[in-house]
C-alpha cells in the first residue's frame, strides 16, 4: 500500500513537471503522451495508475507483457500498451496482438514479418523507427548511414508514425533530440518518442510527443 501511494505521488509530480515545461515552451501538455514504463513491475504496482485514470504504459519484452497485461487490458479496456524494447522477429505474432504501438522498428526483416502477419494485427496502429545515432552495439536502431534507404524501403509498406531514440548516456541528450526532430521534419513525420526519467523535460522542449518514464514514477527496479 505504501509503495502504491509513492507511485501515485511520483506520477503526479512528473505530470506537474510535464505541464510546467510544456507551458514554458509554449506547448500544450495534452499533446505529450506520458508512457509509464512498467518492465519488472507487477500488475499490483500498475493497477493504482490505471485506477487513477492513466492509460499509457510501456514494456520492453513481449513475454513479460503477455504474462501480466491481458488481464489488465480486459479490465481497463482503454489502456494502451507500447513496445519500447528490441522486438525479436519470432515475437512479432504475439506482439501485434497485445501492443498498440511499436517504437522499435529497426530492420527490414522485422518490417517484412509484420507485413506478412498484417491480417492478424488486432491492436497496433502506430510504428516508430528507432535511430541508433552512434552505432552503439548494445542498442538496436537504424544507423544514420542507412536511414534514408530504410525509410524509402519501409514507408510505403508500413505506415510509419514517427521516430524514436535513446541518446548515449555519456553525452548531452539535447543534441540528439534536436537532430531527431530535424530528421522527422525532413520526412514529414509528426511523432517523436524521446526522453526518459532523467531528460524528459529537455525532450519536451525539443518537441517530444511521447516520453518514456519508468524509474522516476515506479521506483528502482530490482533485478534478480
Amino acid at each position: 500500500m505504501e509503495n502504491n501511494k509513492k507511485v501515485i505521488k511520483n506520477f503526479n509530480s512528473i505530470k506537474e513537471k510535464i505541464e510546467i515545461t510544456a507551458d514554458e515552451c509554449g506547448r500544450d501538455s495534452g499533446d505529450i503522451k506520458l508512457i509509464v514504463v512498467t518492465k519488472q513491475f507487477s500488475s499490483e504496482m500498475i493497477k493504482p495508475l490505471l485506477d487513477n485514470g492513466h492509460l499509457f504504459f510501456g514494456e520492453n519484452k513481449v513475454q513479460e507483457a503477455e504474462e501480466k497485461w491481458p488481464t489488465l487490458l480486459d479490465e481497463y479496456g482503454n489502456a494502451e500498451l507500447h513496445m519500447i524494447g528490441h522486438l525479436q522477429t519470432n515475437k512479432v505474432k504475439s506482439a501485434i496482438k497485445i501492443f498498440n504501438s511499436i517504437h522499435t522498428i529497426d530492420r527490414i526483416s522485422l518490417v517484412e514479418k509484420i507485413l506478412k502477419l498484417n491480417k492478424e494485427i488486432t491492436r497496433v496502429n502506430e510504428f516508430f523507427v528507432q535511430i541508433n545515432f552512434d552505432n552503439e552495439k548494445q542498442k538496436s536502431g537504424v544507423s544514420l548511414d542507412n536511414f534514408d534507404d530504410f525509410i524509402k524501403e519501409t514507408n510505403d509498406k508500413l505506415n510509419i508514425s514517427g521516430l524514436m531514440c535513446i541518446p548515449p548516456k555519456t553525452e548531452d541528450p539535447e543534441i540528439y533530440f534536436a537532430f531527431l526532430k530535424q530528421m522527422a521534419q525532413k520526412i514529414n513525420l509528426k511523432k517523436l518518442s524521446m526522453g526518459m526519467s532523467g531528460d524528459f523535460q529537455k525532450a519536451i522542449i525539443l518537441g517530444a510527443t511521447h516520453i518514456r518514464v519508468g524509474q522516476a514514477i515506479m521506483g528502482e527496479r530490482t533485478y534478480g
